[in-house]
């Protein structure tokens, strides 16, 4: 306290000897410093063009020089019935124990299944994005939406993000994508040919996880790509993972385009690797290349942009590579390979989407078992001219082949109605799927987004999927 008052007396006194001479001098300095500072102010207002402006085209935008701030709102309301037949998932406590991990001998206990319906809003996404200096955009994707978090974590017992236990089926998943942010990235263009992004970016894939959810013909995707999302990381309605991707387009129409990803690999959001002693320093390699050899419709289903009587036509090609290890200790979880190739073509109203896939999972378990994975899809799709109508139909399937005998595919086969009051960005959906076991060790899989919300088995038929969506898409 002594020290304290010295201090503040010996302040008081330099103040005031030096009073006279800020009278004098000090006031021009301050006021020169100010100026010097304020002098600024000029060229920042001229870097983000004065006020601005702002308007709507395809989202919310604010501009202002080289600054651009783009805002996207999507909103599915929808009503749900699963309608199991014959064999159900028991509602018991304690419920079934099932398959935790496709081509793994894991088991997980769960207590929910059975015929369920009623409504929901499984998106309600919040999407941003913009442009700054320097050739330099930006993107960040937030969900909010009842997509069915707690039901994930129930099906996982305690293997959630926060929890970093010991337990050995826990230290497997090293974390998963249900947190808000589904997907954000900072992006440095070029030129069209010369892309980079680093974040938490979107996987190269199969066609149909590629197109936005917004732009499907059915109110999801296929049994066979939910399938083959759930054979790569990050998968919750799409595939994201965190890492740097290369892209771009070329050729004299830009009619190629390709996509190379170097990504962690464990898809999670919640824990950064370098503070997750599970996670090895192994990395995931993914590509796609693909190839509008008739007119490009991009990626987006249907012939909603399609000429009365034009030609589109595109096919691609992806691969997905990765060593998965975790450590401490050092685990072999198996060494992962999936690739594919799609096609979209259309004429006039009519639309089609095809797609196969194959994948393996080799020495799993550090235990020399592997397991072969094939899915396909085929989906069509006619919009009536000059009206808001459109019927489309699909058929999808996904086969599980462990080396040891076993398994057994699953079939879907769907039809969908769709009302476009303002195309995809206000439309009714309509569409109705049957999921069938065609062996006795065929498993029906799990995932909230498509609405398929437990497990059955065998070959018996497992059930009827009705659902109606209203989307949103501003």
């Amino acid at each position: 306290m002594r020290k304290i008052l010295t201090g503040l007396c010996a302040l008081g006194l330099l103040a005031a000897v030096a009073a006279p001479a800020l009278a004098d001098g000090s006031a021009r300095d301050v006021q020169a410093a100010l100026d010097s500072y304020l002098a600024h102010d000029t060229a920042d207002v001229a870097l983000v063009g004065g006020p601005g402006s702002a308007g709507y085209d395809n989202g919310f935008w604010i501009r202002g020089g080289d600054f651009l701030l783009r805002a996207n709102v999507t909103l599915q309301a929808r009503f749900e019935a699963m309608d199991y037949d014959e064999t159900q998932p028991p509602e018991i406590g304690g419920g079934n124990m099932i398959v935790g991990g496709l081509g793994q001998i894991l088991q997980v206990p769960q207590d929910f299944g059975g015929d369920l319906s009623g409504f929901s809003l499984p998106r309600a996404t919040l999407k941003l994005s913009g442009e700054a200096p320097c050739n330099i955009r930006w993107y960040m994707e937030l969900e909010f939406g009842h997509f069915g978090r707690d039901a994930l974590e129930a099906r996982l017992g305690d293997v959630t993000p926060e929890n970093l236990g010991s337990t050995w089926w826990r230290d497997l998943g090293q974390s998963y994508n249900y947190d808000n942010t589904r997907e954000a990235w900072i992006e440095w263009g070029c030129s069209d040919a010369l892309n980079f992004r680093m974040g938490q970016i979107a996987l190269p894939t199969t066609r149909q996880l590629m197109v936005k959810p917004e732009l499907q013909q059915f109110v999801d995707i296929s049994l066979a790509s939910a399938f083959t999302g759930q054979l790569l990381p990050g998968y919750t309605d799409r595939n994201r993972d965190h890492g740097l991707m290369i892209h771009g387009a070329f050729g004299c129409n830009s009619e190629w385009s390709y996509m190379l990803a170097i990504t962690n690999g464990d898809g999670g959001d919640s824990i950064r690797n370098v503070l997750d002693h599970r996670t090895s320093d192994g990395l995931a390699f993914s590509g796609r290349l693909n190839w509008a050899f008739a007119k490009p419709i991009g990626y987006q289903e249907g012939a909603l942009a399609q000429e009365t009587c034009g030609l589109y036509g595109e096919i691609g090609a992806w691969g997905f590579t990765y060593a998965d290890r975790v450590d401490k200790p050092h685990t072999v979880i198996a060494d992962t390979t999936r690739y594919g190739v799609d096609v979209a073509l259309g004429y006039g109203g009519f639309s089609f989407t095809g797609a196969y896939t194959i994948g393996t999972d080799e020495n799993i378990l550090g235990a020399g078992f592997d397991v072969d994975y094939t899915a396909w899809l085929a989906q069509i799709g006619y919009h009536f001219p000059g009206t808001a109508w459109e019927l489309a139909a699909r058929a999808s399937n996904y086969d599980v082949d462990p080396a040891g005998g076993g398994g057994g595919s699953v079939s879907e086969l769907a039809f969908a109605i769709n009302y476009y009051l303002n195309g995809h960005g206000n439309k009714f959906t309509v569409d109705i799927s049957f999921f069938e076991g065609n062996d006795p060790g065929s498993i029906l899989i799990w995932d909230a987004y498509t609405g398929i919300g437990g497990y059955a088995f065998g070959e018996e038929t497992f059930g009827t999927l009705l659902r109606f969506q209203w989307q949103l898409a501003l």
